[in-house]
C-alpha cells in the first residue's frame, strides 16, 4: 500500500475565508428589508439561544455525516470499501474546497484524492465522487425543474421562473448525456483519447513532466471508465438506494433552515420545504464560491411570501451560516489536525 497522504489543505488564507465573508455580507445587505424589522427577527432568534445553536451545529455536522455516508455507499456501488474515517475525511475536504472555489462540483476531485492517498484504488477513487456528483446533480437539477414547473418555486415574473427551470433542465441534462456516454466504454474511450491527445499537442503540455501526467489521467479515468462497467449493470434496487443516498443527502441539507423557519413562526412546512430544494438549486448554480452573494439577496426573493421579509433574510443567513460558512471553518480546523495525527501515528 502507498504511503498515505494528508487531505489537502485548503489553498486560500484569511483572506479569502474574509472575502467570501463580504460577499455573503454584500447579498444580505441587498437583501435585507428595512432595519428595525431585520433587528426584531434577530432578537426572536437569539430567544432561543439553544434551538438556535443545536439547528447550527447539527446542521453543518449533519451535513458532513451525510456526505461521508454518500461517499461510502457509492463506494460499495462501485466495488469497493471506505472506511468511515476516510469518508467523513473526504467528506470534510470536498465541502471545504466547493465553498472556496467558484460553482459546485469542484470540490470533488479532493474526495478522489483523499480516497486515492488512503489506499482505495485510484480508479475506484475516482468513480466514486464521479458516480455522486453525477447522479446527484442530475436527480436535484431534475426535482427542482419539476417541482417550480408545478408551482413550487418563488412568486417571480413567468420570463425569470421560466429561465430558471432553462437552466436547471441544462443542468440537468448536461450531467445525464455525461453519464450516457461514460455508460458506454468504446464511446468514453474514444472521448477520452481525442481529449488527451488535444492536451499533448499543446505548447504549454510539450515538458515530459506534463506529457507523463496526461498519459496518468488519461489512463486513471479508463480504468474508471472500466470499473463504472459495473455500475451500468446495477439494478433497479442499486439505483433506488442511489437516489435514496442522495435525498438523505439534501434532505439533511435544508432541514436548518426549515427548523429555522419553525423555530421563528408556524410557515406552511411542505411548501416550505419544497421551496428550499428549488431554492438550493439556485445556490448551486451560482458561479460565486459557494454562491456566496446571490444565495443571501435571493433570501426574499425565495421565502417572504411564506414567512415574514425580515424572518426570510434572518433563516437564509443563519442557514448559509450552518451550511457553507461553518463548512469552511470545520475544515480550517479539522483538516489540518487531522493531517498531523495521521503523520504522527505512521512515524511512531
Amino acid at each position: 500500500m502507498p504511503e498515505e497522504a494528508p487531505p489537502p489543505a485548503a489553498k486560500y488564507r484569511w483572506w479569502w475565508f474574509v472575502l467570501l465573508l463580504a460577499l455573503g455580507g454584500l447579498g444580505m445587505y441587498l437583501g435585507a428589508p428595512e432595519t428595525e424589522r431585520l433587528r426584531a427577527a434577530w432578537h426572536r432568534l437569539a430567544g432561543a439561544p439553544i434551538a438556535t445553536l443545536a439547528i447550527i451545529i447539527g446542521g453543518a455536522l449533519g451535513l458532513v455525516a451525510t456526505e461521508a455516508f454518500r461517499i461510502a455507499v457509492i463506494g460499495r456501488v462501485v466495488g469497493t470499501r471506505v472506511s468511515a474515517h476516510d469518508a467523513w475525511d473526504a467528506a470534510v475536504a470536498n465541502h471545504v474546497m466547493t465553498a472556496i472555489t467558484p460553482h459546485v462540483g469542484l470540490g470533488e476531485p479532493s474526495v478522489a484524492y483523499v480516497l486515492g492517498t488512503r489506499g482505495i484504488p485510484w480508479d475506484a477513487a475516482v468513480a466514486i465522487p464521479f458516480v455522486k456528483f453525477t447522479t446527484s446533480l442530475a436527480l436535484v437539477f431534475t426535482l427542482g425543474a419539476g417541482l417550480a414547473l408545478a408551482g413550487f418555486g418563488p412568486p417571480v415574473d413567468t420570463w425569470i421562473a421560466a429561465s430558471g427551470i432553462a437552466l436547471f433542465v441544462v443542468i440537468a441534462t448536461l450531467t445525464t448525456v455525461i453519464l450516457v456516454i461514460s455508460a458506454r466504454p468504446p464511446l468514453a474511450r474514444r472521448v477520452i483519447a481525442g481529449m488527451q491527445g488535444w492536451f499533448s499537442r499543446r505548447r504549454w503540455f510539450a515538458s515530459e513532466t506534463a506529457q507523463a501526467r496526461i498519459t496518468r489521467v488519461a489512463d486513471v479515468v479508463t480504468g474508471m471508465i472500466e470499473r463504472l462497467e459495473g455500475v451500468r449493470r446495477t439494478t433497479w434496487r442499486g439505483v433506488a438506494i442511489l437516489c435514496a443516498v442522495h435525498l438523505v443527502y439534501y434532505a439533511s441539507y435544508i432541514a436548518p433552515l426549515v427548523g429555522l423557519a419553525v423555530l421563528l413562526g408556524d410557515p406552511p412546512l411542505i411548501e416550505l420545504s419544497l421551496r428550499a430544494l428549488v431554492y438550493l438549486c439556485f445556490v448551486f448554480a451560482m458561479p460565486t464560491p459557494g454562491g456566496a452573494g446571490p444565495s443571501e439577496a435571493a433570501a426574499g426573493l425565495f421565502f417572504a411570501d411564506l414567512v415574514a421579509p425580515a424572518d426570510a433574510i434572518v433563516i437564509v443567513v443563519v442557514f448559509r451560516a450552518a451550511t457553507f460558512y461553518l463548512q469552511v471553518a470545520i475544515g480550517v480546523v479539522y483538516l489540518p489536525v487531522a493531517a498531523a495525527l495521521r503523520r504522527r501515528a505512521t512515524t511512531t
